[in-house]
């Protein structure tokens, strides 16, 4: 598809001259009206205004018509108060304790805060809530020093023993509020992605309040990524109070420490915050006095919005548009540094999912190249592994699958299926072979459902044939997460800029190497004990080697097929100022400024 210039979707307004015909008095013999222009400043206006009145002239039989042009001045723009964000689709949730999505992960920026954060467009941690810490030789144990008269949107005091419920609400499974989230459904998904499961399993002992201004942890052993994983959006804190009041309902009534509060959540709508006037770190206060979240998911709908001034700002386009956006000096185009992974999973219940000719024939079947060329708008890459190049822990010796559809065509014929593969065996039962795709564009994915539909294309020239599927976006993160899904696209976006976070978040087997429903039960303790003994050594070098032979081992064995890496753009208007795009999409609104418009 070709790329062109957005043409403006704002017209100019025409003001049209009343003609008011005025017939006169008297005898016929009445002489033609005397016709005045009078030109006047009115203030107060920002565009002509013309009238037309009669008025009675002295010494004549006949009426003025008096025409009186207003020559408006120009008044300064005003400047907007709130900051709109067009977003992909509607949060999943505003408890970062349970969700994994990034739309909800937007919201709950700009509410909450963890004991640090990730600086500026960086994934080096620095104090947030804690304003210094220090670590024992032995990597086990961590204090942090707290900042000071610091007040969650209730009024509740951020101090230690905040810390330490918080974290008994994350990790304790006997907790109340923990227990009836479970009983309702949701799950603590992160923190048992990175601190390696609950109660006595995970990788955290104890949490203590020293002091109310200092909180210590005792790790059961040395953790490589445990800062970072603390900087992640999803360790921040919720108002003790506010999670005894609310219970299962902490989805809806978020209660943070962060520059903005929580207003309103209008479904399919929009997600309203105003400036938190109590807010801490002065030196950061919000900029805007309110900042609005609006669902928009359709690609060139929200970029209409963008061009007519509903919003200021957006992720995800239509790839085409990214360099007619670039070119446009009403807007500006940011990139995210290279960040994330597209990717296709096998559900391990399909029992053809099992042998790796089958996937290697998946994997050899896509012309990866031709759908980052044609469909990612120039910022894609094609991915050959899990982690992106920018990653640390990256394989370069790793060497991709070709594209080859006959090869595929063998693969699966020496599997069984020379005849192709239109039926799989999913949870012992005989189904047509369905192929999930999102309703929503992702960073990694910025058109799915075009993204998929090649897919499915490459994949039926080597005889796999799929019927595309999709649902909403919550029900396809829950369907993935219960194991529901049997063939699908997902990807991600790193959260803390370490490969453990990338690798062992899908790759580790859980408690008692048990596979995990929402990995699709992928279940290779090869690859895992490699993943789990990188996680617990700090000597990076090692932890580095670790990652690169766990990366080859995953390609050799084809567990995913991993589709793109890329720069997520981001438009806003020209006017936008002090949006710091960050690798993990972890963005804070309470630096961005609305200025007049021009």
């Amino acid at each position: 598809m070709q790329s062109h210039r957005i043409k403006s979707v704002l017209a100019l307004a025409v003001l049209a001259a009343v003609m008011l015909i005025v017939v006169a008095c008297g005898t016929p013999a009445a002489q033609p009206p005397v016709v005045q222009t009078v030109v006047v400043e009115k203030v107060q206006t920002s565009a002509p205004v013309i009238q037309t009145t009669v008025v009675e002239k002295v010494q004549t039989s006949a009426p003025v018509v008096q025409t009186v042009v207003v020559q408006a001045t120009a008044v300064p723009a005003k400047a907007p108060e709130a900051f709109v964000f067009g977003a992909q689709g509607e949060p999943v949730c505003l408890d970062p304790a349970v969700i994994t999505d990034g739309i909800s992960g937007r919201v709950i920026n700009q509410i909450y805060e963890g004991l640090v954060k990730f600086d500026k467009d960086t994934t080096n941690p620095v104090p947030s809530l804690a304003k210094s810490w220090t670590t024992s030789d032995d990597g086990k144990e961590w204090t942090f020093k707290l900042q000071e008269g610091v007040k969650f949107h209730d009024g509740t005091d951020f101090n230690a023993d905040a810390v330490v419920k918080n974290f008994d609400y994350w990790a304790n499974t006997k907790n109340s509020v923990h227990a009836k989230q479970l009983a309702a459904g949701q799950v603590f998904e992160y923190y048992e992605a990175q601190f390696g499961g609950f109660d006595e399993n995970g990788v955290i002992q104890k949490v203590e309040a020293v002091d109310p201004t200092t909180v210590k942890f005792t790790l059961k052993e040395p953790q490589g990524p445990f800062l970072n994983n603390l900087a992640m959006f999803v360790f921040v804190f919720a108002s003790p109070t506010a999670l005894d009041k609310y219970g299962t309902e902490t989805c809806k009534n978020p209660v943070g420490t962060g520059p903005y509060k929580f207003v309103e959540w209008k479904p399919n709508e929009q997600v309203v915050l105003d400036a938190f006037a109590d807010y801490w770190d002065k030196a950061n206060a919000p900029k805007m006095k309110r900042v609005i979240i609006r669902n928009i998911p359709n690609n060139s709908a929200r970029l209409l919005a963008l061009a007519a001034g509903e919003i200021h700002a957006l992720e995800g386009m239509e790839p085409r548009d990214v360099a007619a956006i670039k070119d446009d000096p009403r807007f500006k185009l940011l990139l995210r540094p290279t960040n994330t992974t597209g990717y296709l999973a096998f559900n391990y219940n399909v029992k053809e999912f099992n042998d790796p000719k089958v996937r290697q024939a998946f994997a050899q079947a896509i012309n990866k190249q031709a759908i980052v060329d044609a469909l990612y708008g120039g910022t894609g890459l094609v991915a050959k592994e899990f982690q992106p190049p920018s990653l640390w822990g990256y394989n370069p010796n790793v060497e991709d699958w070709k594209y080859d559809p006959e090869a595929a065509k063998k693969l699966l014929a020496e599997a069984g299926f020379a005849n192709g593969l239109s039926e799989v065996t999913f949870d012992g039962k005989k189904v047509p072979l369905e192929f999930w795709y999102m309703p929503v564009s992702r960073p990694y994915y910025p058109n799915p459902k075009d993204i998929a539909t090649a897919m499915a294309a490459d994949l039926a020239k080597a005889g796999i044939n799929v019927s595309l599927q999709t649902v909403d976006w919550a029900t396809y993160l829950d369907r993935r997460s219960k194991g529901e899904l049997p063939l699908y696209m997902l990807g991600w976006t790193g959260d803390n800029g370490d490969p453990d976070n990338f690798v062992c978040y899908f790759f580790c087997l859980g408690t008692g190497d048990k596979p995990l429903s929402r990995e699709g039960f992928a279940n290779d303790k090869e690859v895992s004990d490699i993943l789990k003994k990188a996680a617990t050594t700090i000597d990076k070098a090692e932890r580095t080697k670790l990652y690169q032979q766990a990366e080859q081992l995953i390609h050799d064995k084809v567990l995913r097929v991993f589709v793109a890496n890329n720069q997520p753009p981001l438009a806003l208007l020209a006017n936008v100022e002090g949006y710091i795009p960050n690798p993990t999409g972890t963005e804070y609104f309470n630096l961005v400024e609305v200025k007049p418009a021009q």
